[in-house]
């Protein structure tokens, strides 16, 4: 989606009065308006790593439609750049508190075609399709990978995902992914299919 595209949903939006509508409200207004648009969108990312960044390394996009799972370049498992965990640039601005302005339109947008790590990438890019997924399930937990000076834990969350034919399980170090609330929180919101908080 460039930027006029967004402007286009704004539009919309403006028509449809977004102000006075939850956080989730706007963003399920987004989600649906892609979908009927036939765009993809990210509207989450979230990075997972194991082995101290060392071991299989992924980023998770959850997008309008479905999950794209592509493993991580071996630069990008040190540096991630771009947005992570968190909103896409696009769904970010609906909730932001600060007032939208059409110059913050005209920046170059940070995500990609969706598509686009998919065809890049390894044999060990694949799609989950929402309509294949049983649940979601994201695990509070401390990691006893690296402690630090103190003493002290880095936490990490732990994230399965129950397909039709297959489980799939992430580290989601929260370092780069935001707290464990806020994941559930946003997933909840996103995916239509059963998230779960344990």
């Amino acid at each position: 989606m460039q930027p006029e595209d967004f402007e286009r949903f704004l539009i919309f939006a403006g028509d449809h009065s977004l102000q006075g509508k939850s956080d989730v409200e706007k963003i399920k207004t987004f989600i649906s308006w892609c979908q009927r648009s036939g765009f993809e969108e990210v509207i989450i990312r979230l990075s997972s790593e194991d082995k101290g960044g060392w071991g299989n390394n992924f980023l998770l996009d959850f997008t309008t439609h479905r999950i794209i799972i592509s493993k991580k370049k071996f630069i990008r498992k040190f540096v991630d750049l771009g947005y992570i965990a968190g909103m896409a640039p696009f769904p970010y601005m609906l909730v932001s508190k600060q007032n939208l302005k059409l110059s913050d339109l005209k920046k170059p947008p940070i995500v990609t075609d969706p598509e686009s790590n998919l065809k890049k990438g390894s044999s060990s890019n694949f799609v989950i399709p929402y309509s294949e997924i049983r649940e979601i399930i994201i695990r509070k937990g401390v990691g006893t990978i690296v402690t630090n000076m103190l003493g002290s834990m880095i936490t990490t969350n732990f994230l399965t995902i129950n397909a039709l034919s297959s489980i799939h399980d992430y580290m989601l170090p929260v370092r780069k992914n935001g707290t464990f609330e806020e994941i559930h929180y946003w997933l909840s919101a996103v995916v239509p299919a059963r998230v779960v908080a344990n």
